[in-house]
This record gives C-alpha cells, structure tokens and sequence, in this order.
C-alpha cells in the first residue's frame, strides 16, 4: 500500500508507494501510507480471488525457477503483502537477505532499498533508513527521467516529505496532478490525494487533509481493492479523529472493519478497533469506549498502539 503500504500516521515522513502514501495516519502516529506499483500485490491476487492472497504469492514463489524474472517479480509482491499488512517484522526479515547484493535486476533492486529503508524506519534505525531511501530515491528519480510515469513522480515526492522538504515534496505534487489530473486511474488518484492529505497533515492543515482523504476514498472505493479501501477508511477516520468529528470518525472506522479478513489483517483490525475505542472515549462515553477496548487483541498491537492501549487502559480504569 508509498498507501504505494496499511495500518495514525507513523512513519513520522515515510515512503509507501513506492507510490503513494501514506504511515496510514491512522497506523502511527504521523506518517504516510501508500501503495508500491511496481509490484501491487492487490492487482496481483486478483488472478485468484478464491485463494488466500499470501498463499497465492508463496505458490508463485515455489513455483518459480530461483532467481528467474518470475520468482524476483513474486518476492516483490511479498514485500508489498507484508507491508501493507503493517507486518514489519516480517517484511525486515525477508528483505534484509536482499538488501546489501549488487546481482539483482534493477528494479528489484530499488523495491528492496524502498523496502528495507521502511522497515529500518518502523525500527527506529533512522540513520541506516535514511541510507537506503536515497539509494530508492537516486533509482526512482532515473526511471521518472527515462519514462516519465507519474506513479515514480508519486514516489519522488513520497521520499522526499519523509526525508527531505515537505515543501518540495508537496510541489512535486502539484506538478504531478497538473501535468497527470486528467488521469481517470483509480489507483494513481487513491495516492495522488493520499500523498497531498499527508502532507496537509505535515503542515497541520487537517481541514485540506480531511478533502485530499475523502477525495482518495471516493476514488478507490468502487475498485476490488480491499487493503486499499481498508487505508483509505482508516486515515480518512483518523482525520476526522483529530479534528474531534467524532461520529464521522466512528462510522469510517467500523466500515473498514466489514472489508478486513480474520488473519490478513489483524494487526490492522486491532489498530481500528483500539481508535474506535479511544474515539468513544473521548466523546465521554465510556460505555461504548469499554465495549471496544475488550474487542481489541492485544496481542496483535504494534509497538506504538500498545502504548495507546495501556494508557487507555488506564484512563478507564481497567
């Protein structure tokens, strides 16, 4: 999901898109999610809906030769599963193998630094982070100049909100959408809109962060992309968390919880299910605060939403 990955903001300025947005405002606490493009793993298991996503990926993976164009192109989709789904430590451990080799083909090659830069990132291993997405960054910026695809444009300006000028990067957003507006791509729409609601967010400008959600909301919603459509519930509620719209906060959050799969998303799941918890709370019912504050699994928090939970936990005094 720069999201192109799911699942407050907190990428604190990450990448996902490598292309889009977003840490998912509504993930951690002030970042971006969006969705890679290079390899969506959404548009990939659409081949077989029937089957379980990540099942369909590892078939595919087994099933190629080793180190065959097929087999790096399914890796890839892994990489983009495993970040979608907020899994970090998943996703570390299958890119790190990948991170330091000079034998892969290009662009594998940029999805692993994209990649690997997020998870150092979520690991709080700033430095090393930072490393990696300027060697994302130095590649991407190659591909824009050789085909000029507006999704690598996304990328650019992904990368450089999270590590460079929130300025810049929000003029390269506009360059896109006038050079590319007329685009009627719903994907490129979802993170055009993400990545401008993010940086609205970075400026504390929620007001045009709550019109850029809702524009990538209505703009993803009629596709069959779920995890897509789960980000874009997400951070469009937890924007109106913050501006205490409460209700409108409420209602986005439990649809996402309709389009999630028991095992998929979990750890989104529980994220939602503690917000909604917290909202409730704040809008001074406790009765509704309590009744979803034990729906959420603990178990399935990140670090960042289990200090949510705890101090939630004691503010009602559970």
């Amino acid at each position: 999901m720069f999201v192109l990955t799911a699942l407050s903001v907190y990428l604190d300025l990450m990448i996902k898109t490598f292309c889009v947005l977003t840490i998912l405002v509504w993930i951690f606490p002030a970042s971006m999610y969006a969705s890679e493009h290079f390899s969506d793993h959404e548009q990939f298991c659409q081949q077989q809906p029937d089957k379980k996503c990540l099942t369909y990926i590892n078939e595919h993976i087994a099933s190629s030769d080793l180190n065959s164009t097929h087999w790096y192109k399914a890796n890839s989709y892994l990489f983009d599963y495993y970040y979608d789904k907020n899994d970090f430590e998943a996703l570390k451990a299958i890119v790190e193998p990948f991170a330091d080799r000079d034998d892969l083909p290009k662009v594998f090659k940029v999805q692993t630094y994209f990649y690997y830069a997020k998870a150092l990132r979520y690991y709080n291993d700033d430095e090393r982070a930072k490393i990696y997405a300027t060697k994302a960054f130095d590649d991407i910026q190659q591909m824009y100049e050789s085909f000029s695809d507006p999704m690598r444009m996304l990328e650019l300006a992904n990368l450089q909100y999270v590590f460079g000028n929130k300025e810049t990067a929000f003029q390269m957003l506009l360059k896109t959408e006038r050079k590319f507006g007329k685009s009627k791509d719903p994907i490129f729409n979802f993170e055009l809109h993400s990545n401008k609601a993010n940086t609205y967010h970075g400026f504390g400008d929620l007001e045009n962060a709550k019109k850029s959600r809702k524009q990538a909301l209505d703009w993803i919603y009629p596709t069959q992309h779920q995890n897509k459509i789960i980000v874009a519930q997400g951070n469009l509620a937890r924007t109106y968390q913050l501006l205490a719209e409460y209700d409108l906060a409420i209602k986005y959050y439990v649809d996402s919880l309709s389009y999630m799969v028991d095992g998929s998303d979990d750890i989104t799941k529980a994220a939602h299910t503690l917000r909604l918890a917290e909202i409730c709370w704040q809008a001074k019912d406790n009765q509704q605060a309590i009744k979803w504050f034990k729906a959420v699994k603990e178990s399935d928090l990140n670090r960042y939403h289990k200090k949510v939970y705890e101090q939630l936990a004691t503010v009602l005094a559970l």
